[in-house]
């Protein structure tokens, strides 16, 4: 072949003819179907199976406004998104891929910073709508009746969270320690409303473990399903028949203060764990960490961090008794079927 100048030799790339390297926009998968089961992340819907290990009640930023001003305490803000994102690169590597941030627009939501990170961690991120107890979220609530909150849950679940278009994955309500307030009611009841109008679970703030079965009372009054219902901080009143009692109603039931010794010992969760799912409640009991200081992340200096309920507490689980598909079902199979929308439990 004659020589020919830079820019007018031919080459064979093997294309065909027609054929380019570039992504072609028009060959984007379809719009995902969300009249299918799904799981509702910042980033949009994803299939239950894609969930993995899911650490179902964490703060990832949360920047709570009592603790800014009337008690500061800075060890509750979480509000450094490149810490939050070195947190969930962490938990990745040690096989984590899902977690629930269960904070509130009263609790310091920043659903904006939230994307941020979620659109740069190897990990899927659910946000929540809803309010907490009345001592985060009563500014939020003053003046509202119950279908005024079921209004805003609604709105962030199906059109988005202010103007972002990011919608909630699920709803949460809060109560005080041994009372549900008049406001609380409300934000159960409003709860309870958005939920029966889009299918989204509810997951509760139970202070210290207490008024759990009066929350359930209030959320089935208004015909919610039990197994809509997630019971959270139930770990800080390890009282078997209690604990059964709310398993029978059909309600979730979350140990979600793993690792924290002063609420108990984890050798005493992991043996009441056992005891649950040898009663055969093994398809209702979730496990997470609460994690909301940073002395408690490692990203910020603190320990144990978000590995922990991947590299650790399963080891003690399975020492106490349980085997390593119990311990799947656990991290994997129930989170998925209890934040999954549209799948019957």
């Amino acid at each position: 072949m004659a020589f020919q100048p830079s820019g007018e030799r031919e080459y064979d790339y093997g294309l065909d003819p027609g054929e380019q390297y570039e992504p072609v926009d028009d060959l984007d998968d379809p719009p995902f179907d969300r009249s299918q089961p799904h799981i509702m992340t910042v980033l949009g819907p994803i299939r239950p199976e894609e969930a993995g290990v899911t650490l179902t009640h964490e703060h990832v930023i949360a920047k709570p406004p009592r603790y800014l001003v009337e008690t500061p305490d800075l060890d509750l803000i979480l509000d450094d998104p490149h810490a939050a994102l070195a947190e969930l690169e962490d938990l990745y590597a040690a096989g984590g891929r899902t977690v629930v941030d269960a904070t509130t627009a009263g609790y310091g939501r920043d659903i904006r910073i939230l994307h941020w990170v979620a659109a740069r961690a190897p990990v899927h991120l659910v946000a929540v709508t809803g309010n907490h107890k009345e001592a985060h979220s009563g500014r939020h609530l003053a003046g509202k009746s119950a279908d005024d909150v079921a209004a805003v849950c609604v709105a962030e679940i199906i059109e988005g969270i202010d103007d972002t278009g990011i919608c909630a994955g699920a709803i949460k309500a809060g109560t005080s320690f041994n009372q549900i307030t008049t406001l609380e009611e409300i934000a159960l009841r409003g709860a309870a409303r958005a939920q029966m109008a889009t299918g989204v679970a509810i997951l509760t703030h139970c202070d210290r473990g207490t008024m759990a079965r009066e929350q359930l009372d209030v959320l089935t009054d208004e015909g919610v399903d039990p197994a809509r219902v997630i019971l959270c901080h139930q770990d800080f009143r390890l009282d078997e028949d209690y604990l059964k009692g709310l398993l029978d109603a059909g309600a979730w039931v979350s140990f979600d203060q793993v690792s924290k010794a002063k609420y108990a010992t984890d050798t005493e969760r992991a043996a009441m764990i056992v005891r649950l799912v040898q009663a055969g409640f093994r398809h209702r009991l979730l496990i997470s960490g609460d994690l909301a200081r940073r002395s408690y992340l490692r990203a910020h200096g603190g320990a144990p961090g978000l590995v922990y309920l991947v590299e650790s507490f399963p080891l003690v689980l399975m020492e106490a008794g349980l085997t390593a598909p119990d311990v799947r079902r656990l991290l994997i199979d129930n989170p998925a079927d209890a934040f999954a929308i549209g799948r019957q439990t």
